[in-house]
């Protein structure tokens, strides 16, 4: 089951944090509806994250998506994919899977002998109710913050599995700077019958789709860390009337393609990033690793916490590799919370050097433990869920030898890094224990 072999003090702190309730700080997941219409088999496994590892392997993108076809038949494509799973079964990600995979479907490994009958058990247990079995009872988890969709199953009574997504900077304040500026400029996508006449107007437009998404339950917007100028009314005005006008016809390039800055976008995620603040939504940011991560170093960041002081900030994945720079962001920046989210898969090895030197550095009110931060293959949230008890039991455990704080002391931080902090930073409607 562990992917360690702990100590006794260690498997004692990870069998207490197994009995909590925990708060899930970011996940991507579908309906459970969704979920019951893919056809599933041992490949849906090895979707979402573990995609990046097989490319990286040497897997070509014409390659990875045959997996997931099941016109061919499932031999075929084992024998397509297993040089491959040698190649990244000792990653992070992999081992989400072996942990998952033991847990929901009986089988220590994934390999010739047990890829069918993996295949028949997914199929089997891919049925109303897998939200609730992996969710609520493997995992303990109380409620989501789900990225940029609700989902609430109301059989089996599953109260608002997530009223607390997550949503919109991903929506309004990236769209503004796509290439398809006749669309996200004039006629935005959350409301393509609008015509946009002047920035005054988007802006006006994107208020009151933040304020229609809190009212169904929305606690936070979601953007990137990118470069960002100074915001200057007059230059973004300036730029709307070239697009209106036609004289301007592309906006520079989005990730992972960015070459520079927009004054009309800039312009605009402030004045969003402000009236967020207002409406007392948490802005939720990307940093670090993901495709050209250089656009999405955390320090740059620091310009946007210095003129938003009011507002709150969480900060998440540690902004690996930056994993020291954005320690400094939670150490001098009172609106700054830090988000373990989807760290622990990166790896393991980070995740428990950044928690430590984050002990040192950080108030305990100010840190987030997890966040599984998967889509269609839920069953790996829980693989996730058990590498990072794994990983902040070693970590205090060693605090612990160290004689810098008892075991009482050492679970009450970690109680609020699962509990208590992430309901406070987003005004969660659930009774703190």
């Amino acid at each position: 089951m562990y992917t360690y072999k702990l100590s006794n003090l260690e498997k004692n702190l990870f069998d207490a944090m197994s009995k909590w309730e925990i708060i899930d700080c970011h996940e991507h997941l579908p309906s459970e509806k969704d979920r019951l219409n893919k056809k599933v088999d041992v490949f849906t496994l090895f979707s979402h994250y573990t995609y990046r590892d097989l490319i990286m392997a040497g897997m070509t993108e014409e390659q990875y998506l045959s997996l997931f076809n099941q016109d061919i038949s499932l031999d075929i494509r084992w024998k397509m994919f297993a040089p491959y799973w040698k190649k990244i079964r000792w990653t992070s990600y992999s081992k989400a899977v072996l942990i998952s995979t033991e847990k929901f479907y009986g089988f220590s490994d994934v390999n010739e002998s047990t890829y069918k009958p993996i295949s028949e058990a997914i199929k089997k247990a891919n049925k109303p109710g897998i939200y609730e079995k992996v969710l609520r009872k493997a995992c303990n988890i109380k409620t989501c913050l789900n990225q940029g969709i609700y989902w609430d199953d109301k059989r089996n009574n599953i109260e608002k599995i997530d009223p607390a997504s997550t949503d919109l900077l991903t929506t309004v304040l990236r769209m503004p700077l796509r290439n398809r500026i006749e669309i996200d400029i004039l006629r935005p996508s959350f409301d393509p019958d609008l015509v946009i006449n002047s920035v005054d107007c988007y802006l006006d437009a994107c208020r009151k789709y933040i304020l229609k998404k809190k009212s169904e339950g929305a606690v936070g917007l979601k953007m990137m860390s990118h470069p960002y100028e100074i915001p200057n009314r007059q230059e973004a005005i300036s730029i709307f009337k070239k697009i209106k006008a036609g004289s301007m016809n592309k906006i520079p390039p989005q990730p992972p393609h960015f070459i520079g800055t927009n004054s009309l976008r800039d312009y605009i995620i402030d004045e969003l990033i402000r009236f967020a603040g207002e409406q007392n939504l948490v802005i939720a940011v990307h940093t670090g690793y993901w495709e050209d991560f250089r656009q999405l170093d955390p320090l740059l960041m620091i310009p946007i916490l210095q003129r938003h002081p009011k507002v709150r900030f969480d900060i998440y994945h540690l902004g690996y590799p930056w994993v020291r720079e954005t320690l400094m962001l939670g150490k001098g920046f009172p609106n700054v919370w830090l988000n373990f989210c989807w760290t622990h898969i990166i790896s393991q090895k980070f995740a428990m050097s950044g928690l430590d030197e984050a002990i040192d550095l950080i108030p305990t009110n100010k840190i987030l433990a997890f966040g599984g931060d998967y889509s269609m293959p839920v069953e790996k949230v829980y693989g996730h869920l058990v590498m990072a008890r794994e990983d902040i039991a070693r970590v205090l455990a060693n605090r612990i030898k160290d004689g810098q704080f008892t075991e009482t002391q050492a679970l009450d931080m970690a109680k609020k890094w699962f509990w208590d902090n992430p309901i406070e930073l987003y005004n969660l409607n659930i009774k703190t224990k």
